[in-house]
């Protein structure tokens, strides 16, 4: 269960989030920045609310050995009304917050970014 969402400001005044895990570790962070706090609470209350429709990539970074992971939300839309999927469409909306030195390790984090968005579901009913 993760401990705290943080908030910070980034270039120009917008704000990112970091997930942070219960054991103070970072767990992820977003992938884009918002320009207020109300544009940002709506993100993440889409991404809470729409985790299980979540898309998790595995790459490793060009510049070094580390394994990233990223989470992508489809593109909505006259394709999603109508149930299909297009792949490769898809906002990201989260990253890895650290680099992993194995995919399985990479894939672990993943995990439980997935499994903590699922506990702030719990928390918000």
């Amino acid at each position: 269960m993760p401990a705290a969402l943080v908030v910070r400001a980034a270039d120009r005044g917008d704000l990112t989030w970091i997930l942070m895990a219960a054991n103070g570790r970072p767990l992820a962070r977003s992938a884009a920045a918002f320009r207020s706090s109300e544009a940002l609470a709506a993100a993440w209350r889409e991404l809470v609310a729409e985790r299980a429709e979540l898309s998790i990539r595995l790459a490793r970074d060009g510049a070094g050995p580390d394994w990233w992971w990223s989470a992508t939300l489809p593109v909505r839309g006259a394709a999603a009304v109508r149930g299909t999927r297009v792949p490769g469409t898809g906002v990201v909306v989260a990253r890895s917050a650290r680099g992993y030195l194995r995919p399985d390790q990479c894939r672990g984090g993943a995990s439980g970014f997935v499994s903590a968005l699922a506990g702030f579901a719990r928390r918000t009913r």
